[in-house]
């Protein structure tokens, strides 16, 4: 009889533990994107920044995976946020070019399609909760405000940079929302992103949510915690929460002063996230994605000497941007040197999170979790950035860069053109960027016609 009982009670316990095994891998992973603006390759310790260390972020890649060939989407920024929401080519949704924030300017009136199957879209139909915090940049009409594309919050500015502290765009207009109404809340711009992301993942924690946090830096202007107001009635004037800082206080004496304060706030937010998820023991059931939108500038001085030039350019110093994939006991730490792009990140979470796509929907980006969870390689294929002939075109080790062909294994930096050696390739991938790049733009509604 006690044999019995004793044979019972492990059998109840054992179909309890497949039990809650089984309703654990079930549960949806919270995502975050952290996505940075205008850092190239060089912007972090951990890749290879010699100005300054990035304690937090370094932190983020030593637990997690730090991606040595991650690319943006586009050299410049609309593109980029375009392909990360949408997990296809930025050209389909006509945001292939920066939406103007001048409204005389010809690109001002683009914007996200209400066609577009977004991120948040498709992971709100998974049960996820969704937050935009920051820069969003696709789009100044009503019909693009986030809120109309999925998301259920958001506290940030639709233009491609604002002033950091008096939250003017370019052109000293007042640049700030909560939700679909222009309404300003006073502060430094890293910051309310921190704290709007903090907050939101407290009110969250007990279900799954999806928080894509968009900073301003280091794109100009450059501005730290106490730097002056640049833009806007106040312009001049230092801040209210810049006074009496000294941790913030300009030192003539180091050049790369203020760039550091400008993109170090960053590193501590990310820092503070990361703390608040593990205080409330999300930590095993969270993945965070920090990427950035392009190259970076001279001005910034987040270039690296291993990619030629930098934003707005198809060489690699444009494109290849700093990635860092953290979700504990999901992934071994380490790093990772499979070609992935910011596209690749929307069909990645849907499949975490088991959220159907729709049969005749077409992603360009791919599942890169066997990459990631399994160090598996994942299989070549054709990436291209921007315009068909003056574009690229990546395949393999074999890069097209306008009219020149490089092997980026041999030779990284771009330094020897090779196309005369290899006239064939060379050839073939002219044609392959052309018929890619016009499959892609003839699904834009703002590109038809002899003048796309």
């Amino acid at each position: 009889m006690k044999l019995a009982t004793t044979f019972l009670r492990s059998f109840v316990f054992l179909i309890f533990a497949i039990s809650s095994g089984h309703a654990k891998e079930q549960v949806k992973p919270n995502i975050i994107v952290i996505l940075v603006d205008d850092m190239g390759y060089g912007g972090l310790s951990c890749y290879d920044n010699q100005y300054f260390k990035t304690p937090e972020i370094d932190k983020l890649a030593s637990e997690g995976l730090l991606l040595t060939d991650f690319h943006s989407n586009g050299a410049v920024c609309s593109p980029t946020r375009a392909a990360l929401l949408t997990g296809r080519y930025q050209y389909r949704s006509g945001c292939h070019v920066v939406i103007n924030a001048d409204r005389n300017h010809k690109d001002h009136n683009r914007g996200m399609p209400a066609k577009e199957w977004t991120f948040a879209e498709a992971l709100k139909a998974g049960g996820y909760t969704c937050a935009v915090f920051g820069k969003w940049h696709l789009g100044y009409k009503t019909e693009f405000n986030p809120l109309l594309h999925g998301f259920d919050q958001f506290n940030g500015f639709i233009s491609g940079n604002i002033d950091a502290h008096s939250h003017f765009d370019r052109m000293v207009i007042k640049d700030w929302w909560q939700n679909q109404e222009l309404k300003d809340e006073p502060g430094y711009l890293t910051d309310l992103i921190t704290e709007h992301t903090i907050k939101f993942i407290r009110q969250n924690k007990d279900r799954p949510f999806f928080v894509y946090a968009a900073h301003g830096a280091p794109h100009s202007p450059h501005q730290a915690r106490g730097s002056k107001i640049v833009r806007g009635p106040d312009k001049g004037k230092i801040p209210q929460w810049g006074k009496g800082n000294g941790t913030y206080s300009n030192n003539p004496k180091d050049e790369n002063w203020l760039i550091k304060h400008f993109i170090l706030p960053v590193d501590e937010g990310l820092g503070r996230i990361r703390k608040e998820i593990e205080v409330l023991g999300l930590a095993e059931n969270t993945i965070i994605w920090f990427i950035s939108d392009n190259g970076g500038t001279a001005g910034n001085k987040t270039t690296s000497p291993m990619t030629r030039a930098g934003k707005g350019s198809t060489y690699e110093g444009g494109h290849r941007v700093p990635g860092i994939v953290w979700a504990p006991n999901r992934i071994a730490s380490g790093k990772c040197a499979e070609l992935i792009v910011g596209m690749d990140i929307m069909p990645t979470s849907l499949a975490m999170a088991k959220v159907i796509v729709p049969k005749k929907h077409r992603f360009d980006g791919i599942d890169v979790g066997p990459a990631i969870f399994e160090k598996k390689n994942l299989p070549e294929r054709p990436v291209i950035w921007g315009k068909n002939s003056s574009g690229a075109l990546r395949r393999g080790p074999w890069k097209l860069v306008k009219n020149e062909l490089y092997n980026l294994y041999d030779d990284p930096s771009e330094r020897k053109d090779i196309a005369l050696n290899y006239p064939d390739r060379f050839k073939q991938m002219i044609k392959e960027r052309s018929v890619i790049f016009e499959e892609a733009i003839g699904d834009s509604p703002y590109d038809q016609g002899p003048n796309k």
